[in-house]
């Protein structure tokens, strides 16, 4: 009885720590429901990093077991490894953030960093009331040289200004020269989207596979795309990826199997939106070259 009390002593302390908290300095502690791959994507590593540090010769995993994350993942190196709402000291020339255009209140703006503490009042030592994503959307409230007031789940609440953009424009994010009209229906199809569950095989707002997304993306769009990414990867014209513009298809292969598995849309500035494996969010073109094998650029419909 005693072993037996403390096994589940141990497994509920477990089940009470967040998941946020589980990166704390590099190591991650295995909860229920965790695999591998899981653990690999929401730390922009790969299994096999995964499996080389911590020596493992299967991927099976137990619940509080802890691994070592690798160097450069998002807990030991990227922008999550700090709380995302603390400005860098003005020496620290790597983490300081690029001038963002100016926010309007009244309007959307958008998340830039990967994740970003929400607080009750303008300041670090206010209560977290959660955590935004990169490339969530938010209501500007009223806007702040250093703290922006905005809406969060039918309250105000801060976040720090440097970290929201103004919702995607051609002036403001595209390089290239891209029609504002077509990029402004672009956006209009893909915001209520977002967070749309996976679904393997999806092609409709009840859940989406990546290829099943952008096939119906694309379809709001008037243009037609093959089902599959590997079909949709043998159309299109090939583009450079240094050339690709807003619109234009991104292809890897996310299953290790040496053929394209998976497809994103890119939007600029090294942007994409993509169903990831667990719903529809925007990423960063720098993680996806990172956790997996690229294989190019296709291009269906001209934004120009």
């Amino acid at each position: 009885m005693k072993l037996t009390s403390k096994l589940l002593t141990s497994l509920a302390l477990f089940t009470l720590l967040p998941t946020a908290a589980h990166a704390a300095s590099g190591v991650y502690v295995v909860s229920a429901g965790d695999t591998l791959s899981k653990i690999a994507r929401e730390h922009q590593t790969t299994v096999t990093q995964l499996m080389q540090v911590n020596q493992l010769k299967s991927d099976q995993l137990s619940i509080g077991q802890t691994l070592s994350l690798p160097a450069g993942s998002l807990s030991t190196g990227g922008q999550a490894a700090i709380p995302a709402d603390i400005v860098a000291a003005p020496n620290d020339s790597a983490q300081q953030e690029p001038a963002q255009p100016e926010l309007t209140a009244g309007e959307k703006a958008r998340v830039t960093v990967d994740v970003l503490n929400v607080r009750k009042k303008a300041s670090t030592d206010a209560r977290i009331l959660g955590k935004l994503k990169f490339g969530d959307l938010v209501e500007v409230v009223e806007t702040g040289s250093e703290w922006t007031k905005i809406e969060f789940e039918e309250e105000e609440a801060y976040v720090f200004s440097a970290y929201l953009s103004p919702v995607l424009t051609p002036d403001v994010a595209f390089a290239g020269t891209v029609d504002s009209a077509s990029l402004r229906r672009l956006e209009s199809i893909l915001e209520p989207l977002l967070h749309t569950p996976y679904r393997l095989g999806g092609t409709t707002p009840d859940g989406f596979d990546c290829s099943g997304f952008t096939t119906y993306v694309f379809s709001r769009l008037g243009v037609t795309l093959p089902r599959t990414s590997e079909e949709q990867f043998r159309g299109g014209v090939s583009i450079p990826l240094e050339q690709a513009q807003p619109g234009d298809l991104l292809f890897y292969d996310a299953l290790g199997k040496g053929r394209v598995s998976h497809v994103a849309i890119y939007l600029g500035n090294g942007t994409i939106v993509h169903a990831n494996g667990d719903d529809v969010r925007y990423g960063k073109v720098e993680y996806m070259h990172k956790l997996y094998p690229f294989y190019g650029v296709k291009r269906y419909a001209e934004f120009q």
